[in-house]
């Protein structure tokens, strides 16, 4: 008799604890988790091609970045209608769309441009120039301008967490994702704020896409280009 009360006993405060467990909330950090480049979709950063395709897989030209980063800044409009014009000698009326984005992000010190004043229109943005502007982004500005240290200080900082690449490799869509995510999640110095914090960006979870290969022709007038910078 007292061993089935015993029992009783027993399985009752196994129940008890069980059931403190399934009521207790799981918490887990965005780092449990696995940020995609979908999430930048979602924020309306890369928006794709008219077919949903984020184009991972593609490098990222320069002029195309800056327009992401306004993006980023949630400041689109006023990068689009900037009136002043860039101070670059390979900017002519051909690319006269990407101009305002282009000063926009030059006025924010995002981009200081390449030897010969050039902007390098057209040209892929390599790993560590991204590395770069993301330094730049989150106030490491004395850092961003050690060149050849911006590989160690990225990594150190933690925007190359989880990425595996080449500094002088092109910078693919797919990267330029997860360095940015990777920002996003780090405090900007000199604040105990993290970047989407400061930002107003609210991160969420999402799976990658499909994706779709679309060429794009070499010559392209203002109506084109304005049809490109839709698909990004």
């Amino acid at each position: 008799m007292k061993g089935d009360i015993a029992l009783t006993k027993k399985l009752i405060l196994v129940l008890c604890i069980a059931l403190l467990f399934s009521l207790i909330p799981s918490f887990h950090s965005y780092a449990d988790e696995v940020l995609t480049p979908g999430v930048l979709k979602e924020l309306g950063v890369l928006k794709g091609d008219s077919y949903g395709n984020l184009m991972l897989d593609k490098p990222l030209k320069r002029q195309d970045m800056v327009v992401l980063l306004s993006r980023l800044y949630k400041e689109e409009n006023k990068a689009s209608t900037y009136l002043l014009a860039p101070d670059f000698n390979d900017l002519n009326r051909t690319n006269s769309y990407y101009h305002s984005y282009i000063r926009w992000a030059a006025d924010k010190n995002l981009i200081i441009g390449m030897v010969g004043k050039r902007f390098g229109f057209g040209e892929y943005v390599k790993v560590q120039d991204f590395q770069v502007v993301l330094l730049r982004v989150l106030n490491y500005k004395e850092e961003s301008g050690l060149y050849t240290s911006v590989p160690e200080i990225a990594n150190k900082l933690g925007l190359m967490k989880g990425l595996d690449l080449n500094p002088s490799d092109k910078l693919l869509r797919k990267d330029m994702a997860y360095m940015t995510l990777n920002a996003l999640a780090l405090n900007k110095k000199g604040s105990p704020l993290t970047l989407a914090q400061i930002l107003e960006i609210d991160l969420k979870i999402e799976s990658p896409k499909p994706e779709k290969k679309i060429e794009t022709s070499p010559k392209e007038d203002v109506i084109e280009m304005r049809k490109e910078i839709q698909s990004l």
